[in-house]
């Protein structure tokens, strides 16, 4: 091997650009206050300003603190980093408990060649070290290194005997390309999903804060001029009149029909502009999206503007979804999210743990799922035919009309005080609707088990089709609500090392009491294997 493939173990500080991007990542959460101190100083008032300029020293000066003191070096065996003035920490993390080493651009990022670093191990949801901004060079000088300790001590353990560095190289570099997806499929698949919700939601608020003043919306929609400090509440009753006029106007100039004919084209027209930001917010985060396998390990890169790379160990893998919403199940689509040890509970979660588990695969046709299943875990071949599904209790349908059912009471007698024929009629109606319904429900869901571990299979209009392993689990437990007592009934769950990113959880409802508890046993055994 030569001398720039070996380990270099020299003690390092972070980038210099490291301070910029921390002192714009603190203007930036503090965005806020920032805009209240300077409409304060505006106004005469300088208070506030005083205040947020003292704020501000004090995060500067941690900033600069932080930067002088980092320092971290790499050697054959483990990642040493030193932090701290005041309390100093020296963290010392083996290479071999490293799981991920993930990293993240935004635009600017990408500008200057660098990016944030995150360091994780098993122990916790937490990372165990963060570098703020280190050059790309320097991620992909630490990425290798890492893969050479790894690959060298896999393949001395399986040779049992020493092994040249250079065959160590060539194992480490060599990476198979699993998947790409073409931008035409993540449009699709953007359009096909409700994400518009959200990129319309924010562009609606930044909106309303900017002009409000001006009270442009009311406007707009009424034709009026409102009040410059009106409250948001009367400008929205205002809104609520101003298109009430139009439906007037309308219905007086072109019948009652056409109003109708122009409502739904305008909320047809209102689904298509919502649907366009959900493709549009799709292309951004998934826009290049590739998929590589080395090493044991799954190397997820992909973003427009802020470009995210991430690695998924495969024995750390706990937990395994394949979803389907509605609309994607017509084209044949899915996705696959995944559970990972130490990645569940973060209360905000950077964009490489998000991308690496929630968005693994964001979207694929689903005869190619059953590929990526099987290169996941190989125990995955042939999923459906080595599942034996478990029985649901025979009350499971009858159980759940009744509440359908009480639903349906309730609603009928309030419609009854209006119009007692009204009432009855669409009391039968969501009965028989309810009926049908109730039995679709009842049959999406299904428990089963395999030789190696659980799958679960719930959900009509988002189906999700989840597995984990034995070996994985934590903990197994039956439960009983009073409901449950009177219909002899209860609840099986599991557990594992992780949970949040998948959002399906192996809780099996409406199993007889009997099937659960030796369902349990049958699990335990496993267990203590």
């Amino acid at each position: 091997m030569s001398d720039s493939e070996k380990i270099d173990d020299s003690s390092r500080n972070l980038h210099p650009l490291s301070l910029p991007f921390e002192i714009a990542s603190i203007l930036r959460a503090n965005v806020i206050p920032t805009v209240a101190a300077i409409l304060s100083t505006s106004r005469g008032g300088w208070i506030g300003a005083s205040i947020g300029i003292v704020i501000l020293g004090v995060y500067l000066t941690v900033a600069i603190v932080r930067y002088v003191t980092f320092r971290y070096r790499m050697n054959a065996e483990e990642l040493v980093v030193d932090s701290g003035l005041i309390f100093r920490v020296h963290r010392t993390i083996p290479l071999s408990r490293i799981q991920n080493m993930d990293v993240s651009q935004n635009i600017f990022h990408r500008l200057f060649r660098v990016g944030e670093l995150r360091v994780e191990t098993a122990s916790g949801s937490e990372p165990e070290a963060i570098f703020r901004v280190v050059a790309m060079k320097e991620y992909g000088r630490l990425q290798v290194n890492l893969l050479l300790s790894r690959t060298k001590a896999k393949m001395e353990e399986a040779a049992s005997t020493p092994i040249l560095e250079t065959e160590v190289a060539a194992e480490a570099s060599a990476k198979q390309l699993v998947l790409v997806l073409p931008t035409k499929l993540i449009l699709l698949a953007g359009f096909l999903s409700n994400r518009g919700e959200v990129v319309a939601g924010l562009i609606i608020g930044f909106l309303w804060q900017v002009r409000f003043g001006d009270s442009w919306i009311p406007t707009v929609v009424s034709g009026k001029r409102s009040l410059r400090k009106e409250n948001p509440a009367n400008a929205v009753m205002e809104i609520g009149q101003g298109i009430r006029g139009y439906a007037d106007y309308l219905r007086d100039q072109f019948g009652s029909l056409a109003s109708l004919f122009v409502f739904a084209l305008a909320m047809v027209l209102l689904f298509l502009l919502l649907r366009t930001f959900s493709a549009i917010w799709y292309l951004t985060r998934f826009y290049g999206y590739r998929l590589e396998l080395a090493d044991g390990s799954l190397y997820v890169r992909c973003g427009l503007f802020t470009q995210v790379s991430a690695v998924v160990p495969l024995g750390r893998i706990q937990f395994i979804s394949l979803q389907q919403k509605w609309l994607a199940r017509r084209f044949g689509l899915a996705s696959i999210r995944i559970e990972t040890a130490g990645g569940g509970g973060k209360e905000k979660e950077d964009a490489a743990s998000t991308i690496g588990r929630k968005w693994f695969v964001p979207i694929v046709k689903h005869s190619e799922a059953g590929r990526l299943l099987a290169m996941i875990d190989g125990r995955l071949e042939g999923l459906s035919e080595s599942v034996q599904w478990q029985p649901q209790s025979p009350g499971t349908k009858s159980r759940m009309f009744r509440k359908m059912l009480l639903v349906a009471i309730a609603l009928s007698i309030a419609i009854a005080f209006w119009s007692i024929p009204l009432g009855l009629a669409s009391g039968v109606a969501i009965a028989l609707v309810g009926w049908f319904y109730i039995g679709k429900k009842a049959k999406s869901r299904r428990y089963g088990r395999t030789a190696w571990g659980l799958v679960y299979k719930s959900g009509m209009m988002e189906q999700k089709y989840s597995m984990t392993f034995y070996e994985k689990l934590q903990s197994v437990a039956v439960s009983q609500s009073p409901f449950d007592r009177r219909w002899n009934m209860s609840v099986l769950s599991v557990d594992t090392a992780a949970s949040g990113p998948a959002n399906h959880r192996i809780e099996v409802a409406y199993l007889d009491t009997d099937v659960a508890c030796a369902e349990m046993q049958a699990i335990r055994s496993k267990l203590t294997l």
